[in-house]
């Protein structure tokens, strides 16, 4: 599919990209912090850090450690965050689909704090068990209906109301600790740089 341009327009117009972000625009909203990777800003819609992967890859070459001490920093982060999601998800009224979502997820090893649900594990359901299913339901199936909710169509109304991009459990967690994470991150590769004398 391609996109139509009207003729009027100069041709070195230049679109800014689309993004779509877990950070609304909340109000009194405007943390940010400093640290090695530069900084990290909480802007209306998303977090910030600017140069990041520049930084990465330099520090990355001047150590060969630098990267195995970063995906600790990262791992114990993404591993708290995980921890508090599925304490949030317990919380969320019916929260039986939520808190069996939220047990699969996982804190990934990587460079930056990481996230990944094990999308392909199957859904335990006590209403309709996988058993009695022609087609296994998994976590993936049941994690975007548990979050963001449903009750438009006939397939989404076991889940509780659609609430937009706001979330039940995972996104509003994320929100609520965005600008900690980003500290924590930006601290983190602080005391690795330091610690390994590359700074």
């Amino acid at each position: 599919m391609e996109e139509c341009q009207d003729e009027s327009e100069p041709k070195d117009l230049v679109m800014a990209p689309k993004y779509y972000s877990a950070f609304p625009n909340l109000p009194g909203d405007t943390g940010g912090t400093l640290g090695s990777a530069g900084q990290a800003a909480v802007l209306a819609n998303t977090v910030i850090v600017k140069d990041l992967y520049e930084t990465l890859r330099k520090f990355d070459r001047a150590s060969y450690e630098f990267s195995k001490e970063l995906r600790k920093v990262a791992y114990a982060i993404a591993k708290d965050l995980s921890t508090e999601v599925r304490v949030t998800a317990g919380t969320v009224s019916r929260a039986t689909q939520a808190v069996q979502v939220a047990k699969g997820l996982r804190a990934s090893n990587d460079r930056i704090p990481t996230i990944k649900l094990r999308a392909n594990e199957s859904f335990v359901s006590k209403s309709r068990p996988n058993s009695k299913r022609k087609t296994k339901v998994t976590r993936g199936d049941v994690f975007f209906g548990a979050e963001f909710g449903g009750g438009l169509t006939p397939k989404t109304k076991q889940f509780l109301r659609h609430r937009g991009q706001s979330g039940y459990f995972f996104w509003p967690t994320v929100r609520k600790r965005k600008n900690q994470i980003a500290k924590e991150y930006l601290e983190g590769i602080d005391k690795v740089v330091k610690n390994l004398g590359i700074g």
